[in-house]
């Protein structure tokens, strides 16, 4: 019988901890696909704004060129000098220089067209580049490899067969400072009974295509321009692509895998119509990888101490309960005998087991009851242990989400030390152990800074969720648009299209033009900024307020201008500074906000935002806050001389 306790005990384990490794294995799956779902829906929101944007560039760009390219061809100069035989060597110079001029002049009227050739359909070459022209009457003259004549010439009418990029040396010959680097051709054919057939090869410096990806660059991704072929015509960062049909077949699938180099990436791509290439930005993953890695690795750190708290608790739970049972069956049997009094419990054997059975039977009902209580004290205790467990894991949750959430926000000041035209500093006290207000600042480009403050509608884990995914939004449009309008209305209709939680954000959101002192500012349903002149105090500036972003779709916001001199200060807050409230009911409101303002107007940013936060503790005392409070100030000195 001993034998058979022991191995029951061993059985009862094998389920515990089996089912605590598949919650824990279910637990990690389920986080890391939820992380990385809400990472490539982050994403490709970037995307629709990206492709847009190049798309659109890409298209004008091309088309302008070839249009004009394709006018240049018409004219009678290049007619005439591509179809006539010249029966002097005056008229020979005199045609080409006639060309060269020609086609110079226009060439230069286009930013869009580095240089144009014509080539014959025997091979000759002649035309203009900026390091020399080409007047090669001889074929076997002609530097294109015969593959290459061979694309072009079998180019049908009115198609445009894109070629390259090659480099600037091996059209030229020799390379100097001034030799591009690489050179894309596109290569139409052009028919006129003038004379006869003949292709026109447009010839675009690669380096143009930087204007246009620059404006979306973030340090985290790659892009990709690709011919019909997969050929690639143009990459940002250090590499080109290795293998092209591997990236673009695995692109918007939404699965993350690892690249030439071995790094995680996940892949977004774009067909183009005119020219047909596909455009591709590959997004590097690793970062992510790396941050579901250590919160995988802390979940089953914690589930294993956990699993071991478990295992301890059953085995004295086992044997408590062994010594009760010992008792009980010693008790059992002097209740048959009418003995009632306690006595020291003994050893059993099998023998005394079989004597527990037949006593039993007598006294089922009498114990009924008794094992009853016995069952819900022992259900009672586990469950107020489990809910002791769980309260302190949810504490050390919402102490990590507070860390991250304070990471994520300008912390370093003073944050541009270099930039001695600004001072600036901001605080952010969430009333809970994560809030969803957020403060933000940062250059757009050198003469540019942006300014945020916002507040979200919830609270909490929730409302800290939906902060970062708005500041992270802002952020992407305000480096795309400096319009501050047009940042918020795409950030509106972003948050609308993805708000599965019904949660707004109510925004301030201004751009500094440091040169001049020119403030462009929208306000989204957000408090009134308090401006304060180099010599006066500090007074609400009541510009009309916008609907907030998150809530419908379709709203256009106003922007007003500010023009700060040397000196001003503008103050900007959530509505936990106004709305800070005493024990007592009574709120601290905009009128002592500013009587603190102004009793420190002098002082710097800093020094500012202490004097109204001592101001508010000191009004609230002892009151639990229910609100965040974050305060942003900034003084504009100038530029400096």
């Amino acid at each position: 019988m001993k034998e058979k306790l022991k191995s029951l005990r061993v059985h009862m384990l094998l389920p515990v901890i089996s089912m605590t490794l598949f919650i824990v294995i279910m637990l990690t799956t389920f986080f890391s696909r939820a992380f990385i779902n809400l990472i490539l829906t982050q994403e490709q929101q970037v995307n629709a704004a990206g492709f847009e944007s190049i798309s659109q560039s890409l298209v004008s760009l091309v088309s302008t060129a070839v249009i004009d390219v394709r006018r240049i061809m018409s004219d009678d100069r290049v007619a005439e000098y591509a179809g006539l035989e010249y029966s002097s060597k005056k008229e020979l110079i005199q045609a080409r220089i006639d060309c060269r001029d020609y086609m110079r002049s226009e060439i230069a009227q286009s930013d869009k067209i580095y240089g144009l050739l014509i080539m014959r359909k025997d091979g000759s070459l002649f035309g203009t580049l900026p390091e020399g022209n080409f007047f090669l009457d001889d074929p076997s003259e002609n530097p294109f490899p015969e593959a290459m004549r061979t694309q072009i010439l079998n180019a049908s009418l009115g198609e445009t067969v894109w070629i390259g990029p090659v480099s600037g040396a091996f059209l030229y010959g020799f390379e100097n400072a001034n030799t591009p680097k690489r050179i894309m051709i596109a290569a139409s054919k052009s028919v006129d009974v003038r004379y006869g057939e003949c292709y026109g090869l447009l010839l675009i410096d690669e380096s143009i295509f930087e204007k246009i990806f620059t404006s979306i660059q973030n340090g985290t991704s790659n892009w990709y321009l690709f011919t019909p072929r997969q050929t690639e015509i143009y990459h940002t960062g250090e590499e080109s692509c290795m293998h092209p049909d591997r990236l673009i077949n695995e692109s918007n699938t939404g699965k993350i895998f690892d690249d030439d180099d071995g790094n995680p990436v996940c892949t977004f791509s774009m067909t183009l119509t005119s020219p047909p290439w596909t455009m591709l930005r590959k997004v590097d993953m690793e970062d992510y990888e790396l941050l579901v890695r250590v919160i995988r690795r802390v979940i089953f750190i914690i589930a294993g101490v956990i699993q071991l708290i478990a295992l301890a608790i059953y085995h004295f739970w086992l044997k408590k309960f062994m010594f009760q049972f010992n008792t009980l069956l010693h008790g059992i049997i002097r209740m048959g005998e009418g003995d009632l009094q306690p006595a020291e419990p003994a050893s059993f054997t099998i023998g005394e087991f079989e004597t527990m059975q037949k006593e039993i039977d007598r006294t089922t009902v009498a114990l009924s009851d008794q094992m009853d209580t016995i069952r819900r004290m022992e259900r009672e205790k586990m469950e107020q242990e489990n809910l002791i467990r769980e309260q302190k894991h949810l504490q050390e949750e919402l102490s990590t989400a507070r860390q991250i959430q304070t990471s994520v926000l300008p912390h370093i000041f003073p944050p541009f030390p270099e930039r001695k035209e600004i001072e600036l500093f901001a605080s952010m006290d969430p009333a809970k152990d994560v809030g969803g207000d957020f403060y933000d600042f940062y250059f757009i480009d050198e003469d540019h800074l942006c300014l945020v403050i916002a507040d979200v509608s919830g609270k909490g884990i929730p409302g800290a969720l939906f902060m970062m995914f708005s500041k992270r939004i802002i952020m992407d449009y305000a480096k795309i648009e400096h319009s501050v309008s047009e940042i918020l209305i795409k950030a509106n209709e972003v948050l609308c299209d993805n708000n599965t939680a019904d949660m707004f954000v109510t925004v301030w959101l201004g751009i500094l033009e440091i040169s001049t002192g020119k403030l462009t500012t929208a306000n989204a349903g957000h408090e009134y900024p308090a401006i304060r002149k180099a010599d006066g105090k500090f007074v609400l500036h009541k510009d009309k307020h916008g609907f907030v972003i998150g809530g419908i779709p379709n709203v256009r916001y106003k922007e007003f201008t500010l023009q700060m001199e040397p000196g001003d200060k503008i103050f900007v807050y959530t509505d936990g500074v106004p709305e800070a409230t005493a024990a007592s009911g009574e709120m601290f409101g905009l009128e002592r906000m500013t009587d603190a303002l102004n009793t420190c107007a002098d002082g710097s940013p800093d020094e500012i935002l202490r004097t109204v936060k001592s101001a508010v503790d000191e009004f609230v005392g002892d009151a639990e806050p229910f609100d965040d409070m974050t305060m942003m100030c900034l003084e504009y000195k100038g530029v400096m001389g």
